[in-house]
């Protein structure tokens, strides 16, 4: 009888490991995009947005083979200094500046190409972004896990 609720148990353990690594539903009109930047086509941006709106949470800048990646807020907190972020188990928490002209902006320092975030990321199409102690979960569809796999690679290579 013991045995069989410890296996209970480590099922149920498993289980809920499963339900918490799984890929959150995609938002209502929400997906990733990704942007070369036509003045400098060197340099790119992906957004978590709304298209055709200026509704986008969270976006990454990255010149070209740079393997160096920056994450942007526009309109968020005036006194935001750090955002986390998470994709399956991999985790960062990057810390930044926020720059206030017509509206807060703020840009993260430089997250590693190749870090264990951004390959989750890539691989899974959706990550979680906490600011402030809000999480947004920002899930692509299958085009947008296609611009996902675009940028990094553009960012990388």
């Amino acid at each position: 009888m013991k045995r069989m609720i410890v296996a209970a148990s480590g099922a149920a353990m498993l289980a809920l490991g499963a339900t918490a690594s799984a890929a959150p539903a995609v938002n209502d009109g929400y997906d990733w995009t990704m942007r070369v930047n036509e003045d400098r086509v060197s340099d790119a941006i992906l957004a978590y947005e709304v298209d055709g709106t200026d509704d986008q949470p969270l976006n990454f800048r990255c010149e070209q083979g740079g393997n160096r990646i920056f994450a942007g807020i526009s309109g968020g907190a005036p006194d935001l200094t750090a955002i986390e972020l998470a994709s399956v188990s991999a985790k960062l928490r990057v810390t930044g500046k926020t720059e206030i002209d017509e509206m807060p902006f703020f840009q993260s320092q430089e997250i590693a190409g190749g870090s264990p975030l951004i390959r989750a990321f890539a691989a899974n199409g959706w990550l979680r972004m906490t600011a402030k102690g809000r999480a947004i979960d920002m899930a692509a569809t299958a085009t947008g896990k296609q611009a996902i796999a675009r940028f990094v690679d553009f960012c990388t290579r």
